[in-house]
């Protein structure tokens, strides 16, 4: 199918359109410089033409979730899919897959329709505590974690609780101080160019950690406790660090339980779903979102259990509407809003960098064709505007169509990297505590699901 879209107002960052009108052409589901006939053309005057958008954190498949829909924290698969695709995304990234949980976690994945899906690896670094003592045996978890990552259908690796802390009376041992901890980890990312993202922490802010490529930090808001960590996060991304932003509510969801949410991960602590944050938490995290537009900050919540999807356009409004601001949050006192070009790059360029889906997040050439239309009433009203989205092109396939999922059965895929790293003897060993064999640690693939590996 050869599509032309015609007479819109492009936006998009990467390319540094920033509302000109041009034509857009599809052809075989990829973006092409020019198509002398089409088999279809499509109308945009009076829209906005942009590349659809990708959800860097969007746990919507992690162990424990069916348990979490009872409570109405999240709806179904199919709800899900639907949702993020009227919104005019095309791809979800789930944060917390683990060895124990992939199975699960992947088809949980392949419930949800429309959107393409990925996840991360989170690993436990109790697993490797020994090993992380001898810098020679790096190189070793290294290779793992490679293996890993690929054997388990996976995009980057996630480190949830980085601080290797025992009971000192009795694993005094083995113990390891933050700062050993962090650069060992960078060291392992540099040997094997593997992404890797760290879940923030307050701690974790008070390092002194060093730009380097391939790490991004993740869901900054919840780290935000006091004003020093705000103004040391703020600092970080001028640095250049990559990051996200973990935007949290003004207050408690109604009819959410009042203490954290925890399941046991097999980490050193619990993981809280939904932890218990103070209110001026949720604050930060808001000023952290507006006034780090401008370096490599990525959008996202904290948690779709205290900021669920059906309040994204709500929370769109708070980047982008003062008097939403207002309205929500009372004498919030923020300078500056996002524009439509900031919004767009926090939501589909970043993140397309990030998890390194060169062909997204952008309407160049070779791009693939997913595209989102919204309705183009002024400046001044986009966060109202990007609630819904007019027409969105997956791959070159019409998915809505005036603001209705028209094709909810467009093809889909799960991305994961591939490392083609074979198993050590750390695995050796992790494999221990799993049924004694290295491939009970590999994902099932099931014939249904369809499989695209990124190098």
């Amino acid at each position: 199918m050869r599509l032309a879209i015609v007479g819109g107002r492009v936006f998009d960052p990467a390319s540094g359109w920033d509302g000109q009108e041009r034509d857009i052409y599809l052809a075989d589901g990829r973006v092409v410089d020019f198509l002398p006939a089409v088999d279809q053309v499509i109308n945009a005057r009076g829209l906005a033409v942009t590349p659809a958008g990708l959800e860097i954190r969007s746990p919507v498949a992690g162990f424990g979730q069916n348990f979490l829909r009872l409570w109405g924290g999240l709806p179904s698969p199919a709800e899900l899919g639907h949702t993020y695709a009227l919104l005019g995304y095309t791809h979800v990234h789930e944060p917390c897959l683990t060895l124990p949980t992939a199975n699960y976690v992947h088809q949980e994945l392949a419930a949800l329709p429309i959107v393409d899906t990925s996840a991360s690896l989170a690993i436990n670094l109790r697993d490797v505590d020994l090993w992380l003592q001898d810098p020679q045996k790096l190189a070793d978890v290294g290779e793992a974690w490679a293996y890993l990552l690929e054997s388990t259908r996976c995009l980057n690796l996630r480190v949830v609780e980085p601080f290797v802390k025992f009971r000192q009376d009795f694993y005094r041992y083995r113990a390891l101080t933050e700062e050993v901890v962090v650069n060992r980890l960078l060291t392992i990312r540099e040997q094997m160019r593997l992404p890797l993202t760290m879940e923030a922490t307050p701690a974790l802010l008070t390092l002194n950690l060093p730009v380097h490529p391939g790490l991004h930090l993740s869901g900054l808001g919840a780290a935000l406790t006091d004003e020093a960590l705000l103004d040391r996060a703020l600092h970080l991304l001028a640095t250049g660090l990559t990051a996200d932003m973990g935007l949290l509510p003004p207050a408690p969801r109604p009819g959410f339980p009042s203490r954290p949410v925890q399941v046991d991960l097999g980490w050193f602590q619990p993981f809280d779903l939904l932890p218990e944050l103070e209110p001026q938490v949720a604050r930060r995290a808001l000023r952290l979102a507006v006034q780090g537009k401008e370096w490599r900050l990525a959008f996202s919540v904290a948690s779709l259990l205290s900021l669920p999807l059906s309040s994204f356009s709500q929370v769109f409004a708070w980047l982008g509407d003062a008097a939403s601001r207002r309205r929500d949050w009372g004498d919030v006192q923020l300078e500056g809003t996002h524009s439509f070009t900031d919004w767009l790059r926090a939501t589909r360029l970043l993140p397309a960098q990030y998890l390194g889906l060169t062909d997204r997040g952008h309407l160049q050439p070779g791009a693939r064709g997913d595209v989102a239309l919204y309705d183009l009433l002024g400046s001044d009203t986009w966060a109202k505007n990007c609630q819904r989205c007019r027409l969105l092109f997956k791959a070159g396939e019409l998915v809505v169509h005036n603001y209705e999922v028209v094709q909810p059965h467009v093809a889909k895929a799960t991305y994961y990297r591939r490392t083609q790293a074979v198993p050590n003897k750390l695995v050796a060993d992790l494999c221990q505590y799993r049924s004694l064999r290295p491939e009970n640690l590999q994902v099932r693939v099931q014939p249904h699901q369809h499989w695209q590996q990124v190098a």
